[in-house]
């Protein structure tokens, strides 16, 4: 077809074309804009060959969405009118006369599918006091942001809507009649301040506490738990400081080590025998005497905290705790350690 054209040529046709008309809010395609509207192209002209102009259309407006150019404009208009798809080609061709008024090939086509629409059509010019987008019917109306365009549209009721940024938008509803024209004007809305975000009250939970115990006061003092682990460390070294103790005597034993060390060889000196069971007992021995020094100190160190560092009363408020001492009267816990042939260490009761 004569003006279809390789997608290689097409960032030419957008630098010499110009990309808006002053009708329109104008802004320079990214890369990747001019990218995907010549792939849109290509697209296009591939559909058209087979005769899919619906698509071909479709393809060319798309292109057209992304990097404005006459070229793609003037494909799309083609190929709706072949489609036999008047208003729409009708619509394409009044933005195309709009935006590219001096392009020969826009000329050659535009002006007479606009004429034959105004006869077969209804004609709508929309006006927006700001750049506006425009729906008829649900369907958006080509071409970018603009504060005036026509559309042509099959007799009928439409809905028309205009948006702006920022949500903002406004609609109003026409009747169309074949042959006629009508026009509608829009007006932006105010722009609303986005409002502070309202902090939420901070809801406590619900307290399962007693109303009478209320908050509890510090002590500054340990909680019993210390003290029982104390209890069961100081268990814990003693046990192991007399399995050491029994160890240390029976293996190998006073009478094992004075039995090898009985006899001296013709040097005076004893036998390997006897050095090796000498130093295995005098080790075991060190260690034995190591537990016991340390079982001796965790249990002095529990006895002190039972006694003057934990806080064996609760640390609740005087009344609570007052009659939690009359439910316990003439009962009391008293830590007791004793050191002697190994460290113990405990609590006594008495009521």
């Amino acid at each position: 077809m004569k003006g279809l054209f390789s997608a290689a040529a097409f960032a030419l046709v957008l630098h010499s074309a110009g990309f808006a008309h002053a009708v329109e809010e104008a802004s320079e395609p990214t890369p990747a804009q001019v990218r995907t509207a010549a792939e849109a192209f290509d697209r296009g002209r591939e559909a058209y060959k087979t005769d899919d102009y619906v698509e071909a259309a479709e393809q060319f407006e798309s292109a057209d969405a992304n990097a404005p150019s006459a070229a793609a404009l003037e494909l799309a208009i083609r190929a709706r009118d072949k489609a036999g798809q008047l208003d729409r080609a009708a619509t394409l061709a009044a933005l195309a006369l709009a935006r590219h008024p001096d392009d020969p090939n826009i000329q050659k086509i535009a002006p007479a599918i606009v004429e034959r629409a105004k006869t077969e059509l209804f004609e709508l010019e929309l006006k927006c006091n700001e750049a506006c987008d425009v729906t008829v019917g649900g369907k958006i109306a080509p071409g970018r942001r603009a504060t005036d365009r026509r559309v042509f549209l099959a007799p009928g009721h439409y809905n028309v809507r205009a948006g702006w940024p920022g949500d903002r938008s406004s609609s109003k509803s026409v009747d169309g009649n074949k042959g006629e024209a009508g026009t509608l004007e829009f007006n932006a809305p105010e722009a609303v301040a986005a409002a502070a975000p309202v902090a939420a009250p901070v809801v406590q939970p619900p307290s399962d506490k007693p109303a009478d115990e209320g908050a509890q006061a510090k002590s500054g003092k340990l909680p019993p738990t210390v003290f029982w682990v104390g209890v069961g460390l100081t268990g814990a070294l003693t046990a192991t400081t007399i399995w050491s103790g029994v160890d240390t005597k029976n293996n190998p034993g006073a009478d094992r080590v004075r039995e090898a060390c009985s006899s001296v060889d013709a040097s005076g000196a004893h036998s390997t025998e006897c050095d090796s069971l000498y130093n295995e007992g005098r080790d075991k021995q060190k260690r034995t005497n190591l537990l016991l020094g340390v079982s001796a100190g965790v249990g002095v160190a529990t006895a002190v905290v039972g006694a003057f560092f934990t806080d064996w009363g609760g640390s609740k408020k005087p009344a609570a705790r007052e009659a939690k001492k009359s439910r316990l009267k003439g009962f009391s816990v008293q830590p007791w350690v004793s050191i002697g042939s190994g460290a113990s260490v405990g609590a006594l009761g008495r009521f």
